[in-house]
């Protein structure tokens, strides 16, 4: 697998560095790292990168960041895959996410193994729509693989 370029953006300093230090000894991706969601957006402006692993702390600064991905004006393409990591999602959450293309949802607490996973998971191209596995199943926590539920399709 080519060397992939992700960004992780969370307030925890302990989970950031331990992402980035063992998805660099197991080659899964380079792994940069910021502390804030404004930190992750000048970064993002400056720097392509291949996926985002963000946490969606409060909400709306996540959000922002996502929706200037998904607008395309940021040095990353528009349609990067993007996870979110969050305490809870309601049903109306998740389809707003869906409507964002998230990949994935990581519901609190996980280890960083499913961290792992997922960056791993989120550097193969994107399934479509019809192949995408647990199209119908339901919103259980497994209903994503590793790190909790996808968004409803």
């Amino acid at each position: 697998m080519p060397h992939r370029q992700f960004l992780v953006v969370d307030g925890h300093s302990l989970f950031r560095r331990t992402v980035a230090l063992v998805a660099r000894q197991l080659q899964i991706a380079e792994v940069h790292e910021c502390s804030s969601h404004e930190a992750a957006q000048r970064l993002l402006e400056h720097r392509p990168m291949d996926g985002l692993l963000l946490d969606i702390g409060e909400g709306l600064q996540a959000l922002a960041l996502v929706q200037s991905v998904r607008a395309g004006g940021l040095r990353c393409p528009a349609q990067m895959p993007i996870a979110l990591t969050a305490e809870a999602c309601d049903l109306a959450t998740a389809q707003l996410y869906r409507d964002l293309d998230i990949r994935r949802i990581m519901l609190k607490p996980f280890k960083v193994k499913t961290a792992l996973e997922v960056i791993q998971d989120l550097a193969r191209p994107a399934p479509t729509a019809a192949a995408r596995p647990g199209a119908a199943s339901s919103n259980s926590r497994d209903a994503g693989g590793p790190g909790g539920p996808r968004p409803p399709h």
